[in-house]
């Protein structure tokens, strides 16, 4: 790409993410528990630093366009949430280095090179127009709010396969374990959303519409809680038929709907486990466990947050926006799992005392909450900025 290509490509992303940002007035990022802000930079630092060498390892094994299109199936990971991490992490990073250097848009940023930003742009652009149904890729400001990931014929059969609830206590029963698991979620992820995502809304006929929630990475042991208990799926998804509801999907795959309680005009649904041998119907015995062992586990991980020193709960990004690029890489066949967590957190042990220090603020997070101008920066046309 270009540095005219990579810019225009920045801007539109910068565009969405501002439109996400106040959509939700998710700028303040506010968690008695975490040091969200703070831990927002280690993590963006750590995609500036690494990403675009594991990026250019995982599209040498596995092409993006080959990657988003393994994706498009109920449970699997990476999503679009991780791919626009990937965006956002590194485009945070890239941004507040800049500010903190005091320097103008366009100016060059000491050491950064076109190939690198290049690399995650052209990444992200790749696999999410394999990933993506719509024509116009996966920026919801350029999609009507919609995100459909799922063949038009896969989305009729879910819906033909899903079934009206008539029993109160079943309808009760799937709305507690969806709750449960996905305040799972939740906590596992240090109070950030990524293991929640939606599709969709898939039209149907009649005017109903098709929507999908996944709960995903239910399984997933790289970020160490010291939790044995843990729900016997590797995701969950509810599959739901609706009627008379406005459904849109964000940048990061949450679900807003007009009207906002929209569980009395679910007409059908289904709900599916997912684990390596592909998906299948919940039973009502395996709703109650994972009820159970997902509340369980959420009780044990507030008490382990609450005993983190103040450090940790800034230098845990690393591991958070690890478990996120590793996704892709798992998915690629590469293990590298160790090798990310040690380089990770060696960024980590060099930028907290900074931040738990007050010596670097998150200055980036003033222009996620901004208005005015370009959220992030233009790229310039060298084809490589001195070091």
């Amino acid at each position: 790409m270009t540095a005219a290509e990579v810019t225009a490509a920045v801007a539109r992303y910068g565009a969405n993410v501002r439109d996400f940002f106040h959509a939700g007035q998710r700028a303040s990022l506010i968690s008695p528990l975490f040091n969200v802000p703070a831990r927002l930079v280690v993590g963006s630092y750590c995609y500036l630093e690494h990403a675009p060498d594991l990026l250019r390892r995982v599209a040498g094994s596995v092409a993006p366009e080959e990657l988003g299109r393994r994706s498009k199936a109920l449970g699997r990971r990476p999503n679009g949430v991780g791919l626009n991490a990937l965006m956002l992490g590194y485009l945070n990073g890239r941004e507040q280095r800049r500010l903190l250097a005091g320097l103008a848009p366009g100016e060059p940023l000491p050491g950064e090179r076109l190939e690198d930003i290049a690399t995650v742009v052209d990444f992200w652009r790749r696999f999410g127009d394999a990933y993506s149904e719509d024509p116009r890729g996966v920026l919801p400001m350029e999609t009507g709010y919609r995100l459909p990931i799922l063949p038009a014929a896969e989305a009729a059969r879910l819906a033909e396969a899903a079934r009206p609830i008539a029993d109160a206590d079943e309808r009760r029963a799937i709305r507690r374990m969806t709750a449960v698991t996905e305040l799972y979620t939740f906590i596992q992820n240090g109070e950030a959303r990524v293991g929640v995502f939606h599709h969709g809304p898939y039209p149907l006929p009649g005017g109903e519409t098709l929507v999908v929630k996944e709960l995903v990475g239910l399984r997933d042991r790289f970020l160490d809680w010291d939790v044995d208990v843990r729900p016997p799926v590797d995701a969950v998804v509810r599959v739901m038929r609706l009627r008379d509801v406005e459904a849109t999907i964000d940048l990061f795959g949450s679900l807003v709907t007009d009207p906002f309680e929209f569980e009395d005009r679910i007409v059908a649904e289904e709900v599916l486990g997912v684990d390596a041998d592909g998906s299948r119907p919940l039973s009502a015995a395996e709703i109650a466990e994972i009820t159970e062992t997902a509340g369980t586990a959420q009780v044990l991980m507030y008490e382990r947050a609450a005993q983190w020193s103040p450090d940790y709960r800034i230098a845990y990004g690393a591991d958070l926006y690890a478990s996120l690029i590793l996704t892709f890489t798992r998915a690629a066949g590469l293990d590298l799992d160790d090798e990310v967590r040690r380089r990770f957190r060696a960024t980590a042990e060099r930028v907290v005392p900074g931040l738990r220090d007050g010596v670097e603020q998150p200055l980036v997070l003033a222009r996620l909450g901004a208005r005015d101008g370009e959220l992030y920066s233009p790229v310039r046309a060298d084809p490589v900025l001195p070091r």
